[in-house]
């Protein structure tokens, strides 16, 4: 009996020899845990990391060449503009003074019509002036002996006549008293020996 338990208390003991001598120097269990993590924590990552790319300006191979052909572009086309306006004006001044005197009469020619009431080779008669009037408005003409009678007469709006002068042979301006109107639009109207020959529209505004 003492042989058997003395057997197993040495077979204990080296087994606890066994288990103590697998455990490295200067370390105890109590870290085994920490030495777990701190290897975890070691491992390489899943995801890789980013690789930054480094850009490169490019150069350009011969910068000398490019700019003496830019350079010859800058001043070679002014001077040829110039030269280029400079024969056309040259070349044509005829053309370019009979275009402007042809324009000119052009706009005399049309201004003089929209200045006209009316206008024959008996009588001409001017739009009034000014328009809008305020006090008076006045009116140019121009009378020859054959005509038996010439006359001016004012409407309002509504048709009615408010006023009426005849046009004196002997006198080149008539005066239209506009003092007494009321504010409104007003038509005048050139009756030539009886016949309507012109209608346009006049403003009566007086100042405040």
């Amino acid at each position: 009996m003492k042989r058997t338990i003395l057997f197993a208390y040495i077979i204990s003991i080296l087994s606890l020899s066994e288990a103590y001598a697998q455990v490295p120097a200067n370390s105890s269990r109590l870290n085994m845990p920490s030495q777990q993590k701190s290897m975890s924590l070691d491992r390489p990552a899943l995801v890789p990391k980013p690789s930054v790319i480094e850009f490169k300006p490019l150069g350009l191979q011969k910068p000398q060449a490019l700019n003496s052909y830019y350079r010859a572009l800058l001043f070679a086309n002014p001077v040829a503009a110039g030269t280029t306006a400079a024969d056309n004006s040259e070349v044509n001044p005829l053309s370019v003074e009979r275009t402007e005197r042809r324009t000119y009469g052009f706009e005399e020619k049309t201004r003089g019509a929209d200045e006209q009431l009316y206008s024959s080779d008996r009588i001409t008669v001017s739009n009034v002036y000014p328009n809008p009037a305020s006090d008076f408005a006045e009116l140019d003409y121009t009378v020859q002996n054959s005509v038996r009678d010439a006359k001016v007469i004012i409407y309002n709006v509504l048709g009615s006549p408010v006023a009426e002068y005849a046009l004196d042979k002997n006198d080149r301006k008539l005066r239209i008293n506009t003092r007494e109107m009321p504010t409104s639009v007003y038509f005048y109207q050139l009756a030539v020996d009886g016949k309507k020959v012109a209608t346009k529209k006049m403003l009566v505004r007086h100042q405040q």
